[in-house]
C-alpha cells in the first residue's frame, strides 16, 4: 500500500476551513524525481514550516498534502477527494507545485472571476521576487479532482525552459535544483497560502 502524507497548521479562528498546498511524492523510476516532484513537496512543506517558524497563525488551517500515485493513475488525489468529500465546501483553495522548482513567475488560477481579482491582488505581494504574474488556468493533476468538485485550484508557475531537459529522465536529480530558485518557490507558496488562509472572508 501507499499513502498520502498530510500535515496541518491549524487555523486560529476557522480551523474547519482548509487551504491545501502540496505536490506528489512518487516519481518516474529512472531518476530521483527532484523537479518532478520532490521539489514541489519541499516547497509546500517548507512554506508552512516557515510560516510556523515566524510565529504566524492564519485564521484558516493550512494543510500540506503530498499525494501518492500521481505518475500512475492518480489514486492518491482521488482518495483524498473521496475521504474529504463531505468537507469540500470548507476547502478554500487547493494549490499545487508540479512544474519543477525553477524561478517562480506567479500562479495559475481556476475559479470565479471575483476570486481571481483577489488572487491577483495578493499576487502583487510577490513583485519583489518577480513572481506576481497571475494567469487563468490553475488545474494540475492532484488538484484537478478537487477543482472538479468546485474547489478553486492554483498551480505555481515557474520558468519552464529547462523542465523537459529533466522531466521523466535519469537527469532529474537534486544537483539540478538551484537553492535560490527553490527558496523563491517556497516564499511564493508561503505568501500566497498564508494570505488566502488569513483573509477576513474566505475566497469566493
Amino acid at each position: 500500500y501507499s499513502r498520502n502524507v498530510v500535515a496541518e497548521l491549524p487555523g486560529s479562528e476557522f480551523p474547519e476551513e482548509i487551504v491545501v498546498l502540496g505536490g506528489h511524492i512518487d516519481s518516474w523510476d529512472v531518476g530521483q524525481g527532484a523537479h518532478d516532484d520532490a521539489g514541489g513537496c519541499l516547497a509546500a512543506w517548507h512554506a508552512v514550516k516557515l510560516i510556523k517558524k515566524l510565529g504566524l497563525q492564519p485564521r484558516r488551517t493550512l494543510r500540506v498534502v503530498m499525494w501518492t500515485n500521481e505518475e500512475n493513475g492518480g489514486h492518491g488525489n482521488k482518495a483524498y477527494r473521496d475521504t474529504h468529500m463531505t468537507e469540500l465546501d470548507n476547502h478554500v483553495v487547493a494549490i499545487e507545485s508540479d512544474a519543477g522548482v525553477f524561478k517562480p513567475q506567479g500562479f495559475g488560477f481556476s475559479g470565479s472571476a471575483e476570486a481571481m481579482d483577489i488572487v491577483s491582488e495578493i499576487g502583487q505581494l510577490l513583485n519583489s521576487i518577480d513572481a506576481d504574474e497571475i494567469t487563468e488556468g490553475g488545474r494540475a493533476a492532484d488538484v484537478a479532482p478537487l477543482n472538479d468538485e468546485g474547489v478553486p485550484a492554483m498551480s505555481l508557475k515557474v520558468d519552464g525552459s529547462k523542465y523537459f531537459w529533466y522531466h521523466h529522465t535519469n537527469a532529474d536529480t537534486f544537483d539540478k535544483v538551484d537553492r535560490d530558485e527553490l527558496n523563491r518557490c517556497m516564499a511564493a507558496m508561503a505568501i500566497m497560502a498564508f494570505v488566502l488562509a488569513d483573509l477576513s472572508e474566505p475566497l469566493p
